[in-house]
């Protein structure tokens, strides 16, 4: 009606100019708003809000109010459930650490309650098998010598990287070729040369581009009594060797102790590295046999665990490092003149580029090679210095056999051309044989100059850079 009354006066004031808007019309249309359909009903709910208005507000409340604590009630429910689910799994779960470290450390317990050792040798023991796999080690360097550095035409050698005095090498090529291309079978490539040694490399699968090495030697003024001494003798390695900060054996096979001709150990070694590195350890199991019937010494190591040299906090536990050696005397374990090969591999745990590693083992092997010659040769005088002739001494061991090799010690006095000289590339027949041995010749003294100046080098550089890395950490 009200809405109806307007546009009808908008309607007429529009089309309409007669149309006057005075006080009686408008008050009628006012008078026709006031009573309107709905004009009780608004009036009606305006007072009904005025009246309700704070009963509705305290229902409000009160709901709000039940709500939340609905809500708090039950978080503090699942909050305890919760909490007395975790208080049994957090105690199953230490009873389960506890047990688990217990029968971890069983062995240490053990050993701290009645020292005893709890490493199993009958589980670790090298075994004979291995050992006797290696017999024919020198042969097969041999072999290897004739297929990677000796000339299939004119069967001189071939130049590796540096030319030695004393051997003839090929001419066939006009001396532009060198055997550093050459492999074998097994993948072994020529690498270095030097008087009196060949090194091969080889790279190992799944190692991040680590090489193995092979290295053969020929001293003709070392004995092989005193070339082993220098390997097994902890003692005396730590007093040749600078890199060795530590150097112990912990523990010794029962089985081998009444054995003159064989031992084996479990030795534990830390080396000494730069600043920026950690020190390596290392734990490994050393065997040593002496086969007098073939005229060889065996010396194999390899990694393994014991309990009694945990890994420690600052140094690198090397978990990766094996070697095998074969030494063969020229006539007799306690004459001078030696033969050897060494074959070995080890995983430092550090990414060092492949420029570094060649440097350092193109300058670094030879020389530590040089070191150990050397204390080879004055290993005499350092067992009259510390006086370890003395039955007691267990790092010392004769293997003078006069029984065996009476009948022998002739061979030792062939003269010089009758010799067979090994690194010149002319092959050996029937070496293993002892009714026909034939001794290599080599050169008989270093130059007095040479001497000194290797002398030198080693004292100065005896902390430095070369000696620390992998290549000096085998022959403990």
């Amino acid at each position: 009606m009200m809405y109806t009354v307007q546009s009808s006066g908008m309607l007429l004031k529009r089309f309409s100019a007669n149309y006057v808007q005075n006080s009686t019309r408008l008050a009628s249309f006012r008078q026709c708003e006031r009573y309107g359909k709905f004009h009780d009903c608004r009036k009606r709910i305006s007072h009904w809000l005025k009246a309700q208005g704070e009963q509705v507000a305290q229902a409000c409340t009160k709901q709000c109010e039940f709500i939340i604590a609905q809500r708090i009630r039950r978080s503090l429910q699942i909050f305890h459930l919760y909490t007395r689910i975790w208080d049994e799994v957090a105690l199953k779960e230490f009873m389960k650490s506890w047990r688990n470290r217990a029968l971890r450390n069983s062995r240490h317990f053990l050993m701290s309650s009645i020292g005893i050792t709890m490493y199993n040798w009958d589980r670790e023991r090298i075994t004979k098998d291995e050992l006797n796999g290696y017999k024919k080690e020198i042969e097969g360097i041999y072999r290897l010598r004739d297929s990677t550095v000796v000339c299939a035409k004119c069967q001189l050698r071939i130049v590796i990287d540096v030319r030695q005095s004393g051997i003839k090498y090929c001419t066939c090529t006009d001396n532009k070729f060198n055997a550093t291309s050459n492999q074998d079978s097994e993948g072994w490539k020529p690498y270095i040369e030097r008087e009196d040694m060949l090194i091969w490399r080889r790279e190992e699968p799944n190692c991040g581009g680590l090489f193995a090495y092979k290295v053969y030697g020929s001293f003709a003024e070392v004995t092989a009594e005193d070339f082993l001494q220098a390997q097994i003798d902890v003692d005396y390695r730590k007093e040749w060797d600078p890199t060795a900060r530590e150097l112990r054996i912990i523990d010794t096979d029962p089985a081998s102790q009444s054995s003159a001709d064989s031992h084996s150990d479990v030795i534990y070694w830390e080396t000494i590295w730069p600043k920026l590195f950690a020190n390596r350890d290392y734990v490994y199991q050393r065997d040593w046999v002496v086969d007098k019937e073939r005229r060889l010494i065996i010396i194999i190591s390899k990694v393994t665990d014991h309990p009694a040299a945990p890994s420690k906090p600052g140094t690198y536990r090397v978990t990766t490092y094996w070697s095998y050696m074969v030494i063969r005397p020229y006539t007799e374990f306690h004459q001078p003149g030696i033969e050897f090969g060494l074959t070995y591999f080890d995983d430092p745990g550090v990414n060092i580029p492949s420029a570094v590693t060649a440097w350092v083992a193109m300058t670094g092997l030879p020389n530590f090679l040089i070191r150990m010659r050397e204390a080879s040769r004055n290993y005499q005088n350092y067992k009259i210095a510390k006086q370890s002739l003395d039955a007691s001494d267990t790092n010392y061991v004769p293997l003078k056999n006069e029984d065996i090799f009476e009948d022998k010690v002739l061979h030792g006095n062939m003269q010089n051309s009758e010799r067979s000289e090994i690194l010149n590339g002319k092959n050996v027949e029937d070496y293993n044989k002892i009714e026909h041995t034939e001794v290599p010749q080599f050169n008989e003294d270093l130059k007095e100059e040479e001497e000194e100046e290797d002398s030198t080098n080693s004292s100065e550089e005896g902390r430095g850079l070369l000696d620390y890395f992998y290549l000096a950490k085998l022959f403990a």
